[in-house]
């Protein structure tokens, strides 16, 4: 509920022509600032002022315009009021009841016209806003929030209605009150620090998360097949996990800690101010105050009783009694409100006091500061002067020495001019010899250079001369099937014809036969060419033909010995060429194989290959000889379990044997009892038993022998490969250090040149 303290602290003027201070202003009324006032801004306006949701986002407010009296507590004040109940005089409480009946009457017309200015200032304000949303105007250009606010228990027409200045008010905020400066004190120091929290935390997880990344980054991936890296690994994951746990606590900790801070800030703000609590302790004691006057009422009417009935004494009008206690009463407040007054003047003059003080004492520190000042800058000045006397005393000892100096110094010219002749010459034979070191840097850039692309031609002409040595392989090769089939073509024909003639080996004549053969048949031709001429011609025809058919039979015979010669020529030549041949194919092999072994030992594998190769193969042997270890253990664990197996067989005989004897011994028998077939059957069984598993055991270390084998040849050939891909990496090695060393005195002497 609004007091006339309230409405005198938005009417300053009128408190003045009035000359009366209202003791405890009530602060944050209603509305975060006070309508469009022209007057500044004092204690008691900005006292009723509070922040709107919409003030507290825009702004901070500024709290360092606290004075010196705000350090007086307010308990302390509150004994101060109720120690001084005083009583009024007559004369004194006449003059106060004119002047509150003149009040109360200002306070009535006030509060009408406030009432009248409400209405109008909402219809206008709902206008405005009407208008406003229907041009769309922006929020800088806008009239402002205005909000009528009012409490439970209040009555309609106390409610005090203030306009918010957006402009002015929100810039020169100000809240000086005893404990709104406190409170405002108490949300910055509990929230202000809410977002540096935050901001950490999320530098924290960041950061972490920034190192995990580079650490699974940098990290090989072909360590991670082994064993022992993947425990690594497994154990870095758990540290991983771990971390992240960490980082959600801390979230939700933080999390809660913030909505803990904002509670309690909310508590703070729910707090009661030191005015209402003032009000109601003055309320308090005037009701104590009304109850010692009705005793006392009671009291004067028990004792006016008495009197009337001991002696006539003249009673006295209740109602001019009821109008002197409240004289009285408002004696007793004009006075309290006098003494409330002074105690502010009165801490006004002693926080006054107090910053004098504090400014006499800061004015005293500045006092001694410029007097130390003063001695350190009389002390500068003199040693300056005797340092300035003694300058000036070397000056004329320098004075005196000069000439000496100058002396020496065109004498150290000269030395110097010639010394710059000296390295402009050396400069000179230095620039020829760069020149030379850069011609001779040049020329074998150039050779080698040169010599880069001959080998590069060469490589190429190599590997032109590889491509047409391989068709000239496919070639030969094709006409040399191409051969073999035609000779076994033609054998194939020469021996069908030779078969076609010669008789078979049962009706084959022996030497003699052949030879007697031949002279027969050459009689014979002789016998029938005599009977025909005999018949009818002479001898000289009978020479003459038979001289014809001799010389038919020796041109046959050298026809022959032509024909089979001509025949072993060509077998012969047939044989050197297919030698020939051979030589050829077996050369082109070689060079086609010492060319592939070249193109395989010039291809350009990167070193991250063969590594990784390597790699791969000494994991593979790892794990073959590890499934040898594993084999070996299993045959050694089969073999001890075939001992263990023959040594139970044996312990079991032998126990059968004694079981026998002792049963022989126990019967007073001298050979042991024949055994039951039950028992013969159980032994048999049980040995037949053990030799199934012997047998089993047996064959499985046959098998894992044969695997085991089968294991030490892929070893084998892994350790021929891995020997091989070594003599690879030793040459591409080699070629790579020759290359860079190559590369690096190039760059060399291209920065020599430079």
């Amino acid at each position: 509920m609004l007091q006339p303290s309230d409405l005198s602290t938005v009417h300053r003027e009128t408190k003045k022509k009035l000359g009366r201070t209202m003791p405890y202003k009530r602060p944050q009324s209603l509305s975060p600032v006070t309508g469009r006032l022209k007057t500044s801004p004092t204690r008691a306006e900005v006292r009723s002022k509070s922040l709107t949701g919409t003030g507290m986002q825009g702004q901070k407010p500024s709290l360092d315009h606290s004075n010196g009296n705000e350090a007086v507590s307010p308990s302390r004040l509150m004994g101060q009021d109720e120690e001084k109940n005083t009583v009024i005089p007559q004369c004194m409480l006449t003059k106060m009841s004119r002047i509150l009946a003149i009040k109360k009457r200002e306070f009535l017309k006030l509060r009408k016209s406030l009432i009248a200015q409400q209405s109008t200032v909402l219809e206008n304000y709902a206008n405005l806003k009407e208008l406003e949303n229907r041009l769309s105007v922006s929020p800088e250009d806008s009239v402002g929030n205005l909000q009528v606010v009012s409490m439970k228990g209040w009555p309609a027409h106390d409610i005090l209605l203030l306009v918010r200045d957006d402009v002015d008010a929100l810039r020169n905020l100000e809240i000086n009150s005893l404990i709104g400066s406190h409170v405002l004190q108490q949300f910055s120091s509990r929230l202000n620090p809410i977002p540096d929290e935050v901001l950490a935390v999320c530098a924290e997880i960041s950061a972490r998360r920034l190192e995990l990344l580079d650490m699974l980054r940098c990290k090989h991936r072909l360590d991670r097949p082994n064993y022992c890296t993947n425990l690594d690994w497994k154990t870095k994951n758990m540290a991983f996990d771990t971390e992240t746990e960490k980082l959600h606590k801390m979230v939700n900790e933080l999390t809660e800690n913030i909505k803990a801070k904002v509670l309690t800030a909310f508590e703070l703000a729910k707090i009661p101010w030191v005015d209402r609590d003032s009000i109601i302790k003055k309320v308090e004691r005037a009701q104590k105050e009304n109850l010692i006057l009705q005793s006392k009422l009671d009291e004067l009417a028990k004792n006016n009783k008495s009197t009337e009935k001991g002696s006539a004494i003249p009673v006295p009008d209740p109602q001019s009694v009821c109008e002197e206690l409240s004289k009285e009463r408002a004696a007793n407040e004009a006075l309290k409100e006098v003494v409330a007054s002074a105690e502010t003047m009165l801490r006004v003059a002693r926080a006054r006091i107090a910053t004098l003080e504090r400014q006499l004492k800061d004015s005293r520190t500045e006092l001694e500061g410029a007097r130390k000042r003063h001695k350190e800058l009389e002390h500068l000045y003199r040693t300056r002067e005797s340092s300035y006397d003694a300058r000036s005393r070397k000056l004329m000892e320098v004075s005196k020495t000069g000439e000496i100096t100058i002396e020496t110094l065109s004498r150290q010219r000269d030395a110097l001019e010639m010394r710059v002749k000296e390295l402009r010459e050396q400069a000179a034979i230095a620039e020829q010899a760069v020149k030379a070191r850069e011609a001779q840097l040049q020329a074998r850039f150039e050779a080698l250079q040169a010599k880069a692309t001959e080998q590069e031609r060469c490589r190429n002409e190599a590997d032109a001369r590889v491509a047409e040595l391989e068709a000239k392989l496919k070639e030969t090769e094709a006409a040399l099937q191409d051969l073999q089939e035609h000779a076994a073509i033609l054998t194939d024909m020469d021996r069908k014809r030779c078969l076609d003639y010669l008789p078979t080996k049962e009706n084959e004549p022996s030497e003699k036969k052949r030879s007697y053969g031949k002279s027969f048949n050459f009689l014979n031709s002789l016998a029938r060419i005599a009977q025909g001429e005999g018949q009818g011609e002479g001898s000289e025809n009978l020479q003459e033909k038979i001289a014809i058919e001799l010389l038919d039979k020796e041109q046959q015979i050298v026809k022959l010995k032509r024909a089979v010669d001509e025949h072993e020529e060509n077998q012969k030549s047939m044989e050197e060429s297919m030698t020939q041949y051979e030589n050829q194919l077996a050369a082109l092999r070689l060079e086609v194989r010492r060319l592939r072994n070249y193109d395989c030992f010039a291809k350009e594998v990167k070193y991250e290959d063969l590594e990784t190769e390597l790699l791969e193969l000494n994991m593979q042997i790892s794990t073959l000889n590890r499934e040898r270890s594993e084999l070996v253990s299993a045959t050694a664990s089969r073999a001890l379990m075939l001992e263990r197996y023959e040594r139970s067989t044996e312990l079991f005989a032998n126990m059968i044997r004694m079981r026998r004897d002792l049963r022989a011994l126990i019967d007073g028998r001298t050979t042991p009892p024949v055994m039951d077939e039950t028992y013969k059957s159980e032994v048999s069984r049980s040995i037949s038993s053990v030799c199934v598993n012997a047998a089993d055991t047996w064959t499985a270390l046959r098998a894992e022998r044969v695997r085991v084998m089968r294991l030490e040849a892929a070893l084998l050939t892994q350790r021929l490969q891995l020997e091989r891909q070594g003599q690879v990496r030793t040459l591409l090695e080699r070629r790579r250090a020759m290359f860079e060393r190559i590369a690096s005195e190039t760059n060399q002497n291209n920065s020599t040149v430079a």
